[in-house]
């Protein structure tokens, strides 16, 4: 059985191929050519093979190079340059070499121009309405195994998560008890994983979210880590938040995971550690930076291999932010770096 990726090219082939010796069959005389001696070969060869440079350089280079990213005006300029150029090029070979070989009478430069573009226009208008078509087909696709991946998700978290009204009325009864009995930091630590909580099962189940609110639910992540830890012990947390962002919406617990990997791997309590989270603002754009030591037995930490929340974090920000991230992931055996700049 033919492999699938196979199909698309063969048919393709295919096509060419049939146009090809359709024209040798039945055309005798084309535009100049007109020496009834099957003398057509040559043009019509070099004719074939120039037309199918211009339908795919169109339909594969061009159009999800400019068209696919809304760069409308230079895939147009690119258009016009390839026509132009190609038909020039096909009429000065036809003009002074071809014709001289294949034409019984000669025939001005700019008929046979005209000839070779029309004829490029047929083939480029067909690979711009190919082009457009296979872009909506692979994006449909895409859309589709989005949807399927999400809704995968939401059935493994209802399948795995507790009812959250019961957990809601547990932790509100351990505050209160916690309260009465005036132990603040365990009402303190109570109240911050309801806040926490509440924000991950409800509140972040759309597309984007307040950027104050994602701040709040990061420093009270960064809080609760904190309590971890006593006074004793030598671990630096710095969060800095800088810049304007109001008005400005982002997608919910997309920067979380990164900073999970700082603490998971950054803190060994009988050493010195030290963490560094910055959120800077400016003109719509998010630089977020996180940076940490790293403990783990003097092995070098994998990035590309750290753990599902940063690998799904990648996906999440290509099909969120698509061409409007950078993500570095820098590790020199010694301290790992997260970079990431984000148009919000």
């Amino acid at each position: 059985m033919l492999n699938k990726r196979f199909i698309e090219p063969a048919v393709h082939i295919t096509i060419w191929l049939t146009l090809y010796i359709l024209g040798i069959i039945f055309i005798r005389t084309l535009g100049p050519f007109n020496k009834i001696d099957n003398s057509i070969i040559i043009p019509l060869t070099i004719g074939t093979l120039i037309n199918a440079i211009l339908f795919y350089s169109v339909s594969i280079f061009l159009i999800p190079r400019y068209a696919n990213k809304r760069k409308i005006k230079k895939f147009l300029l690119s258009v016009i340059i390839l026509f132009v150029s190609f038909t020039l090029f096909e009429t000065l070979l036809d003009y002074f070499f071809l014709t001289w070989i294949h034409s019984n009478s000669p025939e001005p430069f700019y008929g046979q121009f005209l000839t070779n573009s029309i004829i490029h226009l047929i083939f480029i208008s067909l690979s711009i309405g190919y082009g457009f078509t296979i872009t909506w087909v692979i994006n449909e696709k895409k859309k589709q195994e989005l949807i399927h991946e999400k809704l995968t998700a939401e059935l493994s978290f209802l399948k795995t998560q507790l009812n959250p009204h019961f957990l809601f009325n547990v932790l509100n009864m351990a505050y209160s008890s916690a309260n009465r009995k005036g132990d603040e930091q365990t009402a303190d630590i109570i109240e911050k994983l309801s806040v926490m909580m509440r924000y991950m099962i409800y509140d972040s189940n759309v597309d984007k979210v307040e950027v104050q609110r994602e701040i709040d639910f990061i420093s009270n992540y960064i809080n609760l880590q904190k309590m971890r830890f006593s006074a004793e012990i030598p671990v630096k947390i710095t969060f800095t938040v800088s810049g304007n962002y109001s008005g400005y919406r982002i997608a919910p617990l997309i920067l979380i995971p990164f900073i999970e990997n700082a603490f998971k791997y950054g803190v060994k309590l009988e050493q010195e550690t030290d963490i560094t989270i910055s959120l800077g603002f400016q003109n719509g754009e998010m630089e977020f930076v996180a940076r940490n030591q790293i403990f783990r037995n003097g092995q070098s930490f994998d990035s590309n291999s750290s753990g599902i929340g940063i690998k799904n974090t990648r996906k999440r920000l290509a099909i969120l932010y698509p061409e409007k991230h950078k993500l570095s992931i820098n590790d020199n055996n010694k301290d790992f770096t997260v970079k990431l700049l984000l148009t919000l």
